[in-house]
């Protein structure tokens, strides 16, 4: 399978060529399973030669085609999943808005849910909650580095569910700063 120079011109031309010829994802619903796996072989090609000749963008969007288009031919598993879920948080590794989106939105709730409890202690303000949540969302900011003792032992006494609910930002955040991280050095990766 050879592409013309062409069609390899620029990355507006190459898509259009794809486009016209079939669309990836509508068509992975209803074609077979070798549609699929013609589409990703033809999406290595070009992404090897965009990578040959320098179009980095067009090397970017045929890489999150050929990833698509393997979350779709994974059988149903726990694999799958993560395929899905890569697509979905991250549009495979090229958007660094929805893990911050993401981020932000876990931690407003973790936020909201801390604060709604200390409206009810007095010895909780709004500044301990933003120190204390941020703290559990960003591993490199120590929380309770600035929160005075008897603010720490009222935040211990806090209900199960607000710990279980910092706990699990505490778990997805890094995951969520290492995608966008991922999503950034992939948009100012340079050609040699």
């Amino acid at each position: 399978m050879k592409a013309p120079s062409e069609v390899l011109s620029s990355p507006d031309v190459v898509l259009g060529h794809l486009e016209d010829g079939s669309i990836c994802l509508e068509d992975i619903l209803k074609n077979p399973l070798n549609a699929l796996l013609n589409h990703i072989s033809s999406y290595e090609y070009i992404r090897t030669q965009a990578e040959n000749i320098g179009q980095l963008e067009l090397r970017k969007e045929m890489i999150r085609r050929e990833l698509a288009c393997r979350a779709e031919l994974a059988e149903p598993s726990f694999e799958r999943l993560l395929r899905k879920a890569y697509g979905w948080i991250c549009d495979h590794g090229t958007s660094i808005g929805r893990p911050a989106l993401a981020l932000l939105c876990i931690w407003g709730f973790t936020f909201l849910a801390w604060r709604g409890w200390a409206a009810q202690e007095a010895a909780v303000t709004t500044w301990d909650v933003l120190y204390h949540t941020g703290g559990r969302m960003l591993p490199f900011v120590g929380g309770h580095a600035y929160v005075e003792e008897h603010t720490l032992k009222a935040l211990r006494a806090a209900p199960h569910v607000l710990h279980f609910l910092s706990a699990m930002a505490a778990i997805l955040s890094p995951f969520l700063l290492f995608l966008m991280a991922l999503a950034l050095r992939l948009k100012f990766r340079m050609s040699v």
